[in-house]
């Protein structure tokens, strides 16, 4: 077969559909892109990116450096550029969607003998589409996160592999390798139970391959290549250590400068240990319902279809079995980290399920097209399918879009605007931190206030930057470590610098029972505060009823600050937060409870 030249090239339809499908995808996601600090990780990750901090378990670098490298363009916020890299990656994983279908269908004799090169691209764009739109997928690829480009990565190392398979090309199969070893150095779980996918799909080559031990040992090679990634870790902990005085409020979780504390960070232990609590929140029984949800009825339920046809000839057996497995290892780290539907984090843990199913959905389109005696109507067919799920794109104003996503960010300016001059703030609810360290470190607000998130306290590299880069807070921080004394260290403290206090459910009563309010937070009771907490604003609320996790975010501070009022006699401000709550949280139980007990 001739060569082709670079005109062939540029007039391949396949070239200009993934043109297409990334442009349409990356569109929909930069529409859509939170143009402040939003709630969950999205701050934290943010922040990280900016200030090449360390992320929570199990690290994320990868999609830190990626998110760095977009900060540094002239335009927008930060959490909008870190949001962009999300829409990059998630429009990459759309084009290897379209690049899988593509791959898969050509090996399929009954479409690749009777479906003409337009058609074929045309149910590839549809199927890429429809997994693109996706609400789940669209979530994680709008705001600072890491799903979009783990399931880029997973994806890649599949197509890689698939491809080293049909042109028996080791080469391509170290590369997959590469990025599997990227992939650990982002989000390991996911990773490793989809890279399985991968390993089938370049495992024939052993068989056929006169140099095994040399082509595991390049794979080998190359992976740990990628896993080189990890080094980010204990360089970047070197670093931040070595200037505690300085960028305190960065990001650093754990101390890596050791194995054991690298350890402690790639393993996710801090979530380990958290299993439990996760799991009881857990709904398993949702799996089969959230591709229905997420794909639509009709791209769901084909897909049995085209993995069926995958399989049961040879040519494409090893592509079918890939994509099963892969789709598998992303549904098994769902269920491990904890199956909550409303979770957009578990929608993240499916993005490479979601896509194989679609890509699946795809060949059962291009088999069911290729039946049709009249190639007029099997365009027509196509089309039809592309246009289905054009609609599906969007809107920016609508959650999953999160155009509008204001709230939480002016929630935490807020607070910080409670805190008194050359104050010291105490938050303790982890969406808390995560929006005032963005607050404070990459918007540069309230320097004179001194902060310490007090959940992190018992991590001993925490506790130690603190104490080198705030001394005046290193009582509060080992009394809380100490669990004795924290309203004495509290107390000492608020004569020099006016102590604000985030409520939070495990404060001790002893403790709490020597705290007042002081407008959004709390203060050591016999201060000076006099400040009220306002209403909630109509945009707050507004963007509350259309946003589950805005809506729980500020829900979730409302109710723990009612349940102090009412069990410390402030009825008054109590009932101002069950007004509030009424409006957030009409329906909720936990609600309806705390208002009956405090009346």
């Amino acid at each position: 077969m001739p060569e082709q030249t670079n005109d062939d090239r540029a007039a391949d339809p396949r070239l200009w559909g993934g043109l297409g499908v990334g442009f349409l995808a990356f569109a929909a996601y930069a529409f859509c892109a939170t143009p402040t600090a939003y709630p969950l990780d999205s701050a934290e990750l943010a922040t990280a990116a900016f200030g090449l901090g360390v992320a929570h378990p199990p690290g994320e670098e990868t999609t830190l450096l990626l998110a760095k490298l977009c900060t540094l363009l002239p335009l927008g916020s930060i959490a909008f550029k870190v949001a962009l890299s999300q829409a990059a990656a998630g429009a990459l994983a759309a084009v290897l969607v379209y690049l899988l279908v593509l791959a898969a269908a050509e090996k399929v004799a009954l479409v690749r003998e009777t479906t003409g090169p337009a058609t074929r691209v045309l149910i590839a764009a549809a199927a890429a589409l429809a997994f693109a739109y996706a609400p789940g997928v669209v979530i994680v690829s709008n705001r600072a996160e890491v799903y979009a480009t783990q399931t880029a990565l997973s994806l890649g190392a599949l197509w890689l592999a698939l491809r080293a398979h049909g042109e028996k090309d080791p080469r391509l199969a170290c590369l997959a390798a590469m990025l599997v070893g990227f992939g650990v150095g982002n989000h390991s779980l996911i990773a490793g139970l989809v890279g399985l996918g991968a390993v089938a799909a370049a495992l024939p080559m052993l068989v056929h391959s006169q140099a095994r031990v040399r082509f595991v040992a390049w794979a080998l090679a190359a992976f740990a290549a990628g896993l080189l990634v990890h080094a980010y870790i204990p360089l970047r902990t070197s670093a931040l250590f070595a200037a505690a005085d300085r960028g305190i409020d960065n990001v650093l979780w754990g101390d890596g400068r050791g194995p054991s504390g690298l350890w402690w960070v790639v393993s996710a232990r801090t979530f380990t240990e958290k299993t439990g609590i996760v799991h009881d929140n857990a709904s398993p029984a949702d799996l089969p319902f959230l591709p229905l949800e997420e794909l639509t009825l009709a791209f769901a339920l084909i897909a049995p279809a085209g993995a069926y046809f995958l399989l049961r000839r040879s040519p494409s057996r090893v592509a079918g079995l890939a994509l099963l497995l892969g789709a598998l290892g992303s549904l098994i780290a769902a269920l491990v980290g904890g199956l909550d539907p409303g979770n957009p984090d578990i929608r993240g843990y499916l993005g490479p399920a979601f896509a194989l199913i679609a890509v699946c959905s795809g060949i059962a389109i291009a088999v069911g097209t290729a039946l049709f005696r009249l190639r007029p109507l099997r365009l027509i067919l196509a089309v039809v399918f592309l246009l289905g799920a054009l609609t599906r794109f969007p809107s920016p104003a609508r959650y999953p879009g999160l155009r509008g996503a204001q709230a939480a960010d002016a929630e935490a300016r807020a607070l910080l605007a409670d805190v008194p001059a050359r104050g010291a703030l105490f938050t303790q609810h982890f969406e808390t931190g995560f929006l005032v360290g963005h607050q404070r470190f990459v918007e540069g607000a309230r320097p004179d206030v001194l902060w310490a998130h007090l959940p992190f306290a018992p991590n001993p590299a925490y506790a130690e930057r603190a104490r080198a880069a705030r001394p005046e807070l290193a009582p509060v921080i080992d009394a809380y470590r100490a669990r004795r004394g924290l309203d004495r260290a509290w107390a000492v403290l608020d004569r020099t610098h006016p102590v604000r206090i985030e409520p939070d459910p495990v404060t001790p009563p002893e403790v709490r029972s020597a705290l007042a309010p002081a407008g959004r937070l709390w203060a050591p009771a016999g201060g000076t505060a006099t400040r009220i907490w306002p209403p909630l604003s109509p945009a707050a609320l507004a963007e509350a009823t259309q946003d589950r996790q805005v809506r729980g975010y500020l829900a979730w501070r409302h109710y723990i600050d009612a349940t102090w009022s009412c069990e410390l006699g402030f009825r008054a401000r109590a009932r101002e937060r069950f007004a509030a709550l009424a409006k957030l949280v009409p329906g909720d139980v936990r609600f309806a409870e705390l208002r009956k007990r405090c009346e």
